[in-house]
């Protein structure tokens, strides 16, 4: 194998995992602990900003790594007339979807608490909290964005697995 596609498969795979696996965390771990009141605001926000962090580098990670594989490997006829190539193409729907739930989700938590308006300031500051913000409320507000990224999550990885086995 071509030592450059090779890499693109570990990077793809590897930032996939943790991508997945943030977001699945998230739901099962942070969240239930946040709308518990058992998270500090410090420790609630560096969860999220980390998992916020992994999403925006894995978001140019997967589509780099992913075109460059599907550039070598898939010509239109196998990516739109085959199996492999729909769950190549359902794969990328999926993740677009979970990368803008999660966004999504904490772009409403800072609303949720009164940050101003506007994408640029936001993508700038990342997701911060004072000492006095209400964790459970915020949490309740990034629940179902999260849990429906959870659920693409979970989607992906199915695909990724039929991918693997040869489907």
């Amino acid at each position: 194998m071509d030592p450059a596609l090779a890499l693109s498969y570990v990077v793809h795979v590897v930032s996939a995992a943790f991508w997945t696996g943030g977001v699945l965390y998230a739901v099962y771990a942070v969240i239930p602990a946040a709308s518990a009141g058992d998270l500090s605001p410090a420790a609630f926000a560096r969860s999220v900003d980390g998992l916020l962090q992994v999403t925006r580098w894995t978001g140019v990670a997967l589509p780099l790594t992913g075109a460059y594989q599907l550039w070598l490997l898939y010509s239109l006829p196998r990516l739109f007339g085959t199996t492999a190539g729909h769950l190549v193409l359902g794969m990328a729907a999926l993740w677009t979807l979970m990368n803008g739930l999660v966004e999504l989700g904490v772009y409403r938590m800072c609303q949720s608490r009164g940050d101003p308006p506007g994408l640029g300031a936001y993508f700038r500051r990342g997701f911060t909290l004072g000492g006095d913000a209400d964790v459970p409320a915020l949490a309740d507000v990034g629940r179902p964005y999260f849990r429906a990224g959870a659920a693409l999550a979970t989607l992906l990885l199915v695909d990724a697995a039929l991918l693997a086995g040869g489907v």
